[in-house]
């Protein structure tokens, strides 16, 4: 028996109500451990990920000069989306994306297992919310660094205004 419209809406979670996270962010600190992540590029992943991205370079889906087929070089954020919530609680107010960086170092292969690392590593505040801005290495399995983002999530989504300031 199929499940109704209504039963399959019932049993389908936010994504933000999947996460693990325990730590309070009011209580976040700079240095803080965010969490480890280790992730392998499938051929079925990077061919999904050319797709997304309209992007069927040969070095792709095929071979590049790097010896074998190499993935986009954002695939990583694939598995970065939980790195952050799945150490700190998800936030009353919800988050908002603010910035994102990368420094590429090496091509990332097809079938290597790579080790992803995050700490917080800024936090201020701005026009009424809290920046956080998550440091994180990608690692190969010899243990060089292949990669560098950070990424910086604002909360909560709308600003809380300081006493005296606009309404």
């Amino acid at each position: 028996m199929l499940a109704s419209r209504s039963e399959v809406g019932a049993r389908r979670q936010a994504e933000h109500e999947l996460f693990k996270g325990a730590k309070d962010l009011a209580t976040a600190e700079v240095g803080d451990p965010i969490g480890v992540v280790r992730f392998v590029i499938t051929p079925e992943i990077a061919e999904r990920h050319a797709w997304a991205m309209d992007d069927y370079n040969p070095w792709y889906l095929d071979d590049s000069p790097f010896g074998g087929r190499i993935a986009w070089p954002t695939c990583p954020l694939l598995f970065e989306g939980s790195l952050f919530y799945d150490y700190y609680k998800y936030p009353v107010g919800g988050s908002l994306l603010a910035k994102q960086e990368f420094e590429f170092i090496h091509p990332l292969k097809l079938g290597e297992t790579y080790t992803m690392t995050g700490r917080l590593v800024d936090l201020y505040k701005s026009g009424g919310r809290t920046f956080f801005k998550m440091g994180v290495s990608i690692t190969d399995p010899a243990g060089a660094e292949v990669m560098r983002t950070a990424k910086t999530i604002a909360a909560p989504v709308k600003p809380v205004l300081e006493e005296g300031r606009g309404s």
